[in-house]
């Protein structure tokens, strides 16, 4: 609950510029009520034109920024989907006491933690659990993917599973690098910088000039309508920013710990729940 009542350092440095803006307008004030008021007045309009091109922009920012997010936050959706799927399809259709099940399970768990470290460009953790080599693969989420599909295949041609139930498995084992791909490619692919530089300046220009306008029609008002005016428009800025990463760590990011938790603990469940048939079979 605190840490949404603490100021954070992002919200300490969006009021200091809204400040400094605030005070900044104070000279608008002073020429307005000066021997000078009647000289360099802005154009009648132009605030409203700036407002409406800066508000057009500014929810581009943003919906471009949440949908990035949502895509991030549907395609983890989707892996833990297809990995309780493969957990539970491969628990029904192979024998308790096969040992490869041991070894399915640990990759399970281990590749959602791979690919959070990936996205987050973070030191391995799961080498103990998955058996990963420490050096000589660079794409760890591939090489697990690779051992899943290796384990199906031997199911198959050892008779363990048919051709229709190996389908049933490859369905949800291709969903590991589908949605590993989908990920990379927003983390790889940022909006454009020439955008943001763009939007930079005009929000700059725009915040710039306001007070100069508003100065006329709201006199000694104009400090506290700058600040509230900056804070707004700063602070979209700067969640479009956070929220345009939604695989790094911060508040505003994409929850993947307690994902990956709970792919743990429910692959884990899964493999070692006795399906129907062997609940109903009679004891030997």
């Amino acid at each position: 609950m605190l840490q949404w009542i603490l100021p954070t350092p992002a919200l300490l440095r969006t009021a200091a510029w809204c400040v400094l803006l605030a005070a900044y307008s104070v000279l608008a004030v002073l020429k307005e009520q000066g021997q000078y008021a009647n000289y360099a007045d802005l154009p009648p309009g132009l605030e409203a034109a700036m407002s409406l091109v800066i508000g057009l922009l500014l929810a581009f920012r943003i919906n471009r920024a949440f949908d990035r997010w949502w895509e991030g936050r549907t395609l983890w959706g989707q892996l833990v989907n297809a990995l309780r799927n493969l957990a539970a399809k491969a628990n029904t259709l192979t024998p308790r006491d096969d040992p490869a099940r041991d070894r399915l399970t640990e990759l399970l768990v281990a590749f959602p933690q791979e690919l959070r470290n990936h996205l987050r460009m973070m030191p391995p953790e799961a080498d103990q659990i998955a058996g990963l080599p420490a050096t000589g693969v660079k794409h760890r989420c591939g090489w697990i993917a690779n051992q899943v599909y290796g384990i199906c295949e031997n199911w198959k041609r050892s008779g363990v599973i048919q051709y229709g139930e190996f389908l049933m498995l490859d369905r949800e084992a291709k969903v590991m690098l589908e949605v590993c791909g989908g990920c990379e490619r927003i983390k790889n692919t940022p909006i454009a910088a020439s955008f943001r530089v763009l939007l930079h300046h005009l929000i700059a220009l725009f915040l710039l000039t306001l007070p100069w306008g508003l100065a006329t029609d709201f006199g000694w008002l104009t400090p506290a309508i700058m600040f509230l005016t900056s804070y707004c428009v700063i602070a979209a800025e700067d969640i479009a920013e956070r929220v345009e990463h939604p695989f790094q760590v911060g508040s505003d990011r994409l929850e993947l710990d307690p994902i990956c938790a709970t792919i743990e603990t429910t692959v884990r469940e899964i493999m070692a729940t006795p399906t129907t048939a062997e609940l109903e079979s009679p004891p030997t």
